[in-house]
């Protein structure tokens, strides 16, 4: 969004909560009459003033704000006026307190009006969302009369695209531009209506997009302004059957957009998106996460997890058990009802308001969000739960409620990373640790938004500990462990981590025993939860080596101590004691082993003696190992090109080499955000110096790479650990380019292992039937073993997705044939939707229906026998329907009428006759 007018936000910050709450709306659809144009012209004067008063008032608002930095002109420079925008936008974004631009507006907005294709990138909460849609309005201006949508925003989940709606309503208003919305879960019947009616502004998921476009046979060819946005989570969750088969049906004169908070570096990962010299705009330099946010990462077992969750709303955040405040509210406003509603300073309502303590917990699976919000609720806490195969409306209200504080927590899975946008949340718990970071700074990205502050959670097992450290590499900050010495903003410039206080946590943990072993329910629930994380640990992306070797270093030290946020902790002491005495007993090494015990001084027998002498001669080679290592350290002081050193010392040496190569990969550099220039490319890929001494022999220090045909890439200013947390990686692959890069290989003969290596390729697997090895693009669309069709990209699509549910439409709506991409649109038609509710389009009313019809005739057998009998007493002194004089149909009936009912009865007779029963 943009950044709000409050003097206590800084210029980098903004408050987007206004945007969020307050009701709003696009003009009517419908084209004006003959009598409305009539009254226009005749009321030209009035427009004409309240054009200037408009002009007036957004002057007004601009100046008010930006006189401190130019008392001359009364304009700061990167502000909306002067960007070239309408007065209607103008006036939209006045309306709402919007006068200076975010950092990214200002950079990106000026780009896209200049028609470029743009790739932006900003930390979570940074308007983005606004960053495109503001230059669309001002692009698109008013509908098309013509037929074809001129815009598509592509989102990864419904909630962002339900966001996305809701900013593109509020910042249209003043316009006549028709937006639709087209995600999963809602009725076909009626998406056929919204796109029937020529929207001007398509929102969509891809999925149901490309089921649309299909099953309809929509033509994109009019559409000019695209966006892709949270970009790498489109290109990462499979939709890339989906993708191809919608970008291929664009036009190439597009304007494409990308945005996310999470973009690697190399947009070769995007070239499906099918950009055209595209502008790369990352502001993402300074800080990736918010800086009001502060994080605390606490060190528990997996056993524990249950009570270290309820430990943490407990004792530290203090999450109040039982009905919210707003349900009270609620209560007092039924038993009231004259008591009005008031309107808060921003706009919105009380019931909009979240509560203080408002939390959001993040689970791997929708079976852990299942378990977990039943375990909270049996815990007394107002609990709501989100995932991805939960019903569209139920998802709806179920963030409804937590957005008007009828609940205090949300637990949800990945689905609700991006595009959950709530102003004031308070706090958010990482159940499960994140797989990437990236996912992390969108989890941690909903709270700490609109320059409040915010708290972050999360629990690390011993098997999450590499996920932190390539977490701890990515933010590039320092890594405390257990107690330290107290700092200004630790937990905003440092990743703290400790264990929770003992007591304390293991009073949570029986508390939740105790719940599971009366709640049989609860604990079946519990059991299946498991049983999905073991699947999601098979499946989840995997760590970087080094971090795996930094997590055994850190776990062989002993017991981590007591955790920052405790240290003022009564207990401490005691805690700290028990820490000392556990790091004690795991740092104790045996001088002897299990065959030495007690042999000591006595008899020796033939183990015990095969143990000792195995013992010494491996503490010779080791002293004999430092030996050599000190005599060729020396000699290569003495003199570097000496090649004096054993053949057993570089043998011995080689993998630590190796692993020293290694390092050297994964210590994070200065990121370059400047495009390579042509020379950069040409050294990026040139070949590596040829040895000055070819006819030497190798040592520690050479590499077992040929010179003459390996070619390295690792581009200039690389670093690897913010490079391998903002790839793309889709299906536990790291599949970005640099990693694609050192895996390419060519083969120049075919040779029989070939079999083997097309096994061990990730995209590969194999095929029963054909008995052959098969690529797992077909798989990625979920629709594994049914029948297929081509698409106008040639890919394999789901043949479900033709299934001739708009043909009974377009039957069932009288529709002959839809309007062609270019042709003026149909006034007075309308198309209804599933259900029987219409929905207007091409300008066309819905028809009324005016007739009434009296009510059937009472039945004295039934309870409302008297409500009946007075409706039908009240319909017959109205003289309703049958009970009307002249009107209606004549009881008396005629040749036809009489025919009709003998035939009617004959089939009942034949329909119902049986033999007789007679007792005989």
């Amino acid at each position: 969004m943009v950044r709000a007018t409050s003097p206590t936000l800084s210029e980098n910050e903004f408050d987007i909560s206004k945007s969020l709450f307050e009701d709003g709306g696009l003009d009517s659809d419908a084209e004006p009459t003959a009598e409305e144009t009539t009254g226009q012209a005749k009321s030209k004067t009035a427009v004409e003033a309240e054009s200037e008063e408009d002009e007036a008032f957004i002057a007004a608002t601009q100046a008010a704000a930006n006189r401190k930095n130019d008392p001359k002109t009364g304009k700061k420079t990167g502000a909306f006026q002067s960007m070239g925008l309408n007065t209607h936008l103008l006036k939209a974004i006045a309306r709402k307190g919007f006068t200076v631009p975010t950092p990214i507006q200002r950079k990106t907005i000026p780009l896209i009006m200049d028609r470029q294709d743009v790739v932006g990138m900003a930390r979570t909460g940074s308007g983005k969302t606004a960053a495109f849609v503001i230059p669309m309005i001002e692009r698109l201006k008013s509908h098309s009369a013509k037929v074809g949508a001129r815009a598509v925003v592509l989102s990864p989940s419904r909630e962002l695209a339900l966001q996305t709606l809701k900013v593109i309503k509020e910042l249209g208003k003043g316009t006549d531009l028709r937006t639709t919305l087209l995600v999963g879960g809602d009725s076909l019947e009626e998406q056929f209506g919204s796109m029937a009616s020529n929207p001007d502004i398509i929102i969509a998921t891809p999925g149901r997009f490309e089921h649309l476009k299909v099953e309809m046979g929509l033509e994109l060819s009019s559409v000019r302004y695209v966006v892709f946005d949270e970009a790498d989570r489109l290109f990462e969750m499979g939709f890339a059957a989906q993708l191809t088969e919608i970008v291929h049906s664009l036009p190439a004169s597009r304007q494409t957009l990308l945005f996310s908070a999470t973009l690697p570096k190399s947009l070769v990962e995007f070239a499906r998106a099918g950009l055209q010299d595209p502008k790369l705009v990352r502001l993402d330099a300074e800080s990736k996460i918010s800086p009001g946010l502060e994080s605390v990462f606490l060190t528990v077992k997996r056993a524990e997890k249950e009570g270290a969750l309820l430990h943490v709303l407990q004792d530290i955040i203090q999450m109040p058990t039982g009905a919210t405040e707003a349900v009270i509210k609620a209560r007092e406003r039924e038993a009231n009802p004259s008591k009005k509603r008031k309107r808060s300073v921003e706009g919105q309502t009380a019931r909009d308001t979240p509560s203080l303590r408002s939390t959001v917990v993040f689970a791997a699976t929708k079976h852990h969000v299942e378990y977990l919000a039943a375990l909270l609720k049996a815990h007394n806490y107002a609990t709501s739960y989100v995932y991805g195969s939960l019903d569209q409306t139920a998802r709806k209200m179920q963030v409804q409620d937590f957005r008007s504080g009828l609940t205090n927590i949300l637990v949800v899975t990945d689905v609700a990373a991006r595009g959950l946008d709530i102003p004031i949340l308070a706090n958010v718990i990482n159940y499960d640790f994140p797989a990437q970071p990236k996912i992390f700074v969108h989890r941690v990205g909903r709270t700490a938004r609109a320059g409040k502050a915010g708290w972050a959670y999360s629990l690390v097992t011993g098997q999450d500990m590499p996920y932190l450290l390539d977490l701890q590499l990515f933010l590039s900050r320092k890594l405390l462990l257990g107690q330290v010495e107290r700092e200004v903003d630790l937990f905003k410039n440092a990743v703290v981590v400790g264990a929770p206080v003992r007591d304390r946590l293991e009073r949570c943990c029986e508390e939740a025993g105790k719940l599971l072993d009366e709640d049989g329910d609860l604990a079946a629930m519990r059991d299946v939860s498991v049983k999905g994380g073991k699947q999601y640990l098979r499946t989840r992306n995997a760590a970087s080596s080094e971090s795996v070797k930094r997590a055994k270093q850190i776990a062989g030290q002993g017991a981590m101590g007591t955790n920052m946020l405790f240290q003022d902790v009564e207990d401490d002491g005691v805690e700290q004691q028990r820490l000392d005495m556990l790091a004690k007993v795991s740092g104790f090494r045996p001088q002897e082993t299990v065959f030495e015990i007690g042999r000591r001084g006595g008899t020796n027998t033939e183990t015990a003696d095969l143990i000792r002498r195995q013992r010494e001669r491996i503490e010779n080679r080791e002293r004999k190992i430092a030996a050599r290592r000190a005599v060729g350290g020396k000699q290569m002081a003495d003199a570097p090109q000496s090649s004096a050193v054993s053949f057993h010392a570089a043998s011995e040496d080689q993998a630590s080499a190796e692993s020293e190569d290694e390092l050297e990969l994964t210590q994070p550099a200065g990121a370059n955000m400047d495009e390579a220039s042509d020379s950069e490319l040409e050294l990026t890929f040139s070949a590596p110096a040829e040895s000055a001494s070819k006819g030497r022999k190798k040592t520690s220090g050479d590499s077992w790479q040929d010179s003459e045909h390996f070619m390295s890439y690792t581009p200039t200013g690389f670093n690897a650990a913010e490079d391998r947390g903002y790839g793309v990686h889709s299906g536990g692959t790291s599949s970005h380019f640099v990693n694609a890069a050192k895996d390419a290989t060519m083969d120049l003969a075919q040779d029989e292992s070939s079999a083997f290596k097309e096994a061990s390729k990730p995209g590969m697997r194999w095929d029963k039937k054909k008995k052959d090895y098969v690529r797992r693009e077909n798989d990625e669309d979920g629709s594994k073993g049914q029948k297929f069709i081509r698409g106008e990209s040639g890919q394999k699509i789901p043949a479900s997705f033709r299934s001739g549910r708009f043909d009974a439409w377009r039957k069932a709506n009288k529709v002959e044939r839809m309007p062609r991409v270019g042709e003026l649109e149909r006034s007075g038609a309308h198309y209804a939707g599933g259900g029987g509710s219409g929905t207007a389009a091409a300008g066309g009313k819905r028809f009324k229906h005016k007739q009434e019809r009296a009510p059937k005739e009472a039945d004295k057998y039934r309870d409302d026998y008297q409500e009946r009998k007075a409706k039908v007493a009240a319909a017959k002194e109205k003289r309703v329907g049958r009970f009307a004089d002249g009107k209606g149909k004549s009881e008396l009936r005629g040749v036809d009428d009489v025919r009709k009912v003998r035939k009617m009865q004959e089939k009942r007779r034949d329909k119902n006759a049986r033999p007789s029963r007679r007792r005989t």
